[in-house]
């Protein structure tokens, strides 16, 4: 059997990270263990300290890869719009397509935000979803500006109805079985969400 690549530690987290991504398509997050993915990296656990302090650590540099691969994702879509309202299809499309490309994201994320409490790990959640949301209501502002969305609507409350649409993609797509389905669908259910938007436009 080959030696393993040795690889520099930036790399054998990103690696990790993948790691845990694959194991919580297949199984609970709670039932991630060290050794679970040190079995499917084919390493020791001792390997996998090398490089994360504990399990906390892995879970925390699971979020921050999220955060910033989603926001890289949803910044190159709009770069691509020239309107405010096509900046939020854009985000819109590249948030489904990104949950579909890396169907274990949905689960882990699922998984931190039922339980109650405080931990880092939940804090760093909550601060990436505080934090797409204002990018939300920020693009929402600018549409209204624009006059493309009514000056009635709650941009506080847009990017919540933005987000739980995704959620009801990636509920849909699990009890199906079919993650591709939630990219098929994502147009016809932004063309849904924006008559919700406009709903409230006053003649």
């Amino acid at each position: 059997m080959a030696p393993r690549q040795r690889l520099n530690t930036d790399q054998r987290q990103r690696e990790i990270v993948g790691a845990v991504l694959a194991l919580a398509c297949e199984r609970g997050p709670d039932a991630i263990t060290t050794q679970a993915i040190a079995d499917r990296m084919g390493l020791t656990q001792g390997a996998v300290f090398r490089h994360f302090p504990d399990k906390q650590a892995i879970w925390l540099a699971v979020f921050a890869w999220v955060r910033e691969s989603l926001s890289a994702a949803v910044e190159v879509a709009i770069g691509k719009a020239e309107s405010p309202l096509a900046k939020i299809e854009r985000a819109f499309l590249a948030h489904v397509a990104f949950l579909a490309e890396n169907p274990g994201v949905a689960r882990v994320m699922f998984h931190e935000m039922q339980y109650p409490g405080d931990s880092p790990v939940r804090t760093e959640v909550r601060a990436m979803i505080d934090s797409y949301r204002q990018r939300l209501a920020s693009l929402f502002t600018q549409a209204k500006a624009a006059g493309e969305l009514p000056r009635e609507l709650d941009t506080t409350l847009a990017p919540v109805l933005f987000i739980g649409a995704v959620q009801g993609l990636v509920i849909n797509a699990s009890l199906s079985g079919d993650a591709s389905a939630m990219v098929k669908r994502s147009r016809k259910l932004f063309a849904l969400l924006l008559d919700g938007y406009r709903a409230g436009r006053r003649p």
